[in-house]
């Protein structure tokens, strides 16, 4: 593993990781002046605008144990050979954000994170210090289940490089499972914690209420 030494002593559970649980993927359209004006994505404007996925995941079972997350994936500018990646990311355990740092590269936030299931959908409120936001997600009705699979997607999507602590992480995630189509999403006041999505437009997004995902070992370079 060519994970700098001085974090190797943090690392309880090595690569690669097989992962279990249920989530969020919520896809929306960015416009130029909502890139501009969030700082968590000015490192990569575009004149035209572009689509991210903002994914809210409750895994059930990890090498680390179970644990909460929220994040943002920026997917690649195909013309500027960009790669995706994870500008902003909140999890449940600090063990979670220690490994996420040091193998992949993830610049993984402590939060917590309070569920509360509705009539038609779930609540979810993170809490950063003595600030929160919360995210109500509306289910179908009906939701027709759909089968997912990595290998059907484009592997410049599924590549993601991260930077962190004069390091490049590489790395191509895997998953499968099945997913059904959201009715909508609201947003609380996200106060400057995680830019304020109420202000995108939401394209089709989606409940996924069983999934496996594997992260590999992460290629690691000097920067």
């Amino acid at each position: 593993m060519n994970t700098p030494s001085s974090t190797l002593e943090m690392i309880q559970a090595p690569p690669p990781w097989k992962l279990h649980g249920t989530g969020f993927i919520l896809n929306y359209w960015l416009t130029p002046r909502f890139i501009q004006q969030s700082h968590l994505l000015h490192h990569s404007p575009s004149p035209i605008g572009r689509m991210i996925q903002v994914i809210l995941v409750r895994y059930e079972s990890s090498p680390v144990g179970a644990y909460d997350e929220l994040l943002i994936l920026d997917h690649p500018l195909i013309s500027k050979r960009v790669l995706s990646s994870i500008p902003k990311i909140y999890v449940s355990t600090l063990t979670s954000v220690t490994h996420g740092q040091a193998l992949w590269g993830i610049p993984k936030e402590l939060a917590q994170f309070e569920w509360q299931d509705t009539e038609n959908g779930l609540t979810c409120t993170v809490r950063v210090s003595d600030q929160h936001f919360a995210l109500k997600l509306y289910k179908a009705k009906k939701p027709k289940l759909f089968y997912i699979n990595s290998h059907h997607i484009p592997s410049s999507i599924l590549q993601i490089r991260q930077s962190w602590k004069n390091k490049r992480y590489s790395f191509a995630p895997q998953f499968r499972g099945h997913i059904a189509k959201l009715a909508g999403v609201e947003w609380s006041d996200t106060h400057g914690l995680f830019p304020d999505f109420s202000q995108a437009r939401l394209l089709q997004s989606f409940f996924v209420p069983k999934f496996s995902l594997i992260f590999p070992e992460a290629k690691i370079k000097d920067r």
